[in-house]
């Protein structure tokens, strides 16, 4: 069975003996992990069973800062992650008139699909990063986006119109080559419920991004949704949108085994092993102890992909990462 295999098993729940596993990693772990394993040996040491390509291109300027694709500057990151802070929102005055939305990038798009076209064992993902409620912050700004949702319905509809037919046409470019699923990155969620919370959510987003989820399930992919925080206002009409995979399941917020009893049957659950109060601080036994927990928690019946719930950091020992895959490695779901 490959790895392609063993991940699509856990999306159709099926109970396939080896759980499998993922590990994202930023930039400034990947070179901790490879000074201990060897830079050529870095994915064969997580076990890594899915490929994601990211439609992402930050042209670097002069002062350090970064360019993205849709105009936003961004200070880059000192503490070796890979986002970074907004320094620029190019709709920051709220004028749309002089905004062009980006053309799409054919080059970078077919640099992605060339990419995961080649692969032969991985689950494949084209990705979307910024995908709809983060791009709109990320070119108006947060605290505008949240005013403007409550008090200019027709600018945010116009902003919104605009980030949703540039996806349409990548979905269109794309959606015809061979790749497993369309990842979709876009944050909803914070500590404790959504962030523009859920009458908002469903006045705005929940209708264009259900027909972005709707393209890509006709054209035969399957939908990965990643956004960080508390999404249990919307849980069931996530899945009532198609989602086929969620990430990123913070233990901080949801209740696994709740979680697992509600929307086990209709999401596989990708993620679990916190990245925020965990890994970081936990031994290694401590680290061998609650991924097993996890595991006996969410392999049940399928549906789970064994992961941290973020890209892991720097400030994460090494040998904790490897202690969680190693245990992954070892268990075995009858």
């Amino acid at each position: 069975m490959t790895k392609s295999e063993r991940i699509k098993a856990a999306i159709a729940h099926k109970n396939v003996g080896f759980v499998p596993i993922n590990v994202e990693m930023t930039s400034g772990f990947e070179k901790n992990l490879a000074g201990k394993v060897g830079a050529d040996k870095v994915d064969e040491a997580l076990c890594n069973h899915m490929l994601r390509k990211k439609y992402k291109h930050n042209v670097r300027l002069e002062n350090g800062d970064e360019r993205d694709l849709f105009g936003v500057i961004w200070q880059t990151s000192k503490d070796g992650g890979d986002v970074g802070i907004v320094k620029t929102y190019p709709l920051e005055d709220g004028n749309l008139d002089d905004y062009r939305f980006p053309e799409i990038d054919t080059a970078l798009a077919e640099s992605c699909l060339k990419a995961l076209e080649a692969e032969k064992d991985r689950y494949t993902m084209f990705s979307i990063t910024m995908g709809f409620f983060e791009r709109a912050w990320s070119l108006r700004g947060m605290e505008n986006i949240l005013v403007d949702m409550l008090l200019e319905p027709k600018d945010t509809e116009r902003l919104f119109e605009g980030i949703f037919e540039h996806h349409m046409k990548l979905l269109d470019y794309i959606l015809d080559r061979k790749f497993d699923a369309v990842y979709f990155g876009d944050d909803w969620g914070q500590q404790q419920g959504l962030i523009m919370g859920p009458d908002m959510w469903r006045k705005y987003i929940k209708p264009k991004v259900s027909v972005l989820f709707d393209r890509a399930k006709r054209a035969g992919k399957q939908v990965v949704l990643h956004s960080c925080g508390d999404l249990r206002d919307i849980m069931g009409e996530v899945v009532d949108m198609g989602v086929d995979v969620y990430n990123t399941v913070q233990p901080e917020i949801y209740d696994l085994k709740k979680l697992k009893k509600e929307y086990g049957k209709d999401l596989t659950f990708y993620g679990g092993i916190s990245t925020q109060q965990f890994l970081p601080f936990a031994s290694e036994a401590e680290v061998r102890k609650k991924t097993k927990e996890v595991l006996d928690i969410m392999a049940e019946g399928g549906g789970y992909i064994l992961s941290p719930t973020h890209a892991v950091t720097p400030d994460i020992p090494v040998e904790n990462v490897l202690a969680l895959v190693e245990t992954g490695e070892n268990y075995y779901r009858r």
